[in-house]
């Protein structure tokens, strides 16, 4: 089983990914990729396999599912750009985990998302399915409309575990980006967002 990584670690580690983000999309795109502070552990399109390989490496490390496209990091397809640009993301390394999958992984915060996102590929890969003649629900974007279901996941952040409901993409937007949104997230912790030191502070706030 995975060791969760320490803050410091998880600092680091998330400092490697925002150094070699452009590597992963230019060879990667559309895999799991198994990493850590010290580089590549692991790569496959099939989270399993990442899992299985990472594991055998018995080293702390996180997962990220490379977006399909290389140009943008996308927000149910929006993106803004400006002149001048910090070129930093509010990630956080989130646990999720549904029966016996899990899964050390990289979420963007995203405070103005009421639920957090999961995309139909990373559901599936976590063994979610469809009920029968389960309705999906909707969900407008200025790029559109997105079909999405409902799920509970467990999440573990900084040691803290909790259950929340995730929004399951089942509409192919093209990226792959999973969303840390406010609902029951927001209520657990106390969240500061630190850009110039590009940090994200998580203070546990329980059940208060």
């Amino acid at each position: 089983m995975n060791k969760t990584p320490s803050s410091d670690e998880s600092k680091q580690m998330l400092k490697w990914l925002n150094q070699n983000r452009q590597m992963l999309l230019d060879l990667y795109k559309n895999q799991y990729v198994a990493y850590n502070a010290n580089g590549l552990i692991a790569h496959s399109e099939s989270l399993r396999e990442v899992l299985e390989l990472a594991e055998a490496s018995k080293q702390i490390f996180a997962i990220y599912l490379v977006p399909r496209r290389t140009a943008s990091i996308e927000i149910l397809p929006i993106r803004f750009r400006t002149i001048a640009r910090h070129d930093w993301q509010p990630n956080y390394h989130v646990k999720l985990k549904h029966r016996d999958i899990e899964m050390s992984t990289t979420m963007l915060v995203d405070s103005g998302a009421e639920l957090s996102l999961i995309s139909f590929k990373v559901g599936q890969d976590l063994g979610y399915a469809l009920a029968d003649a389960e309705s999906k629900l909707l969900a407008e974007t200025i790029g559109g409309r997105v079909e999405y279901v409902l799920r509970n996941v467990e999440m573990t952040i900084d040691e803290h575990s909790f259950i929340a409901a995730v929004a399951w993409l089942q509409t192919n937007t093209g990226g792959e980006q999973l969303l840390l949104g406010k609902e029951v997230v927001f209520d657990k912790f106390s969240i500061e967002f630190r850009q110039a030191d590009e940090q994200i502070l998580f203070i546990w706030r329980g059940d208060s």
